[in-house]
């Protein structure tokens, strides 16, 4: 994944794939949902959710979306 190298030591990215069990546990606990797939929670440093959207973006969109958490 570019964004994942492009970010790497700033961003941590996280896929849960549903069909994993781990996935399932990590949604549970942390209360997240997932109404629609593909599904995108966006967290600042506090684990806060800042964004969240279903859909598909492309690599812009994503780069715009991380970079707008980043200046915060």
């Amino acid at each position: 994944m570019a964004l994942k190298e492009q970010y790497a030591g700033e961003v941590e990215f996280i896929i849960a794939d549903i069909d994993t069990n781990e996935a399932k546990q990590l949604l549970e606990q942390e209360k997240f949902e997932a109404p629609y797939i593909p599904y995108f929670y966006f967290l600042d440093n506090e684990g806060e959710v800042v964004f969240s959207e279903a859909g598909i973006f492309n690599f812009e969109e994503m780069q715009e979306i991380i970079e707008q958490i980043i200046a915060e």
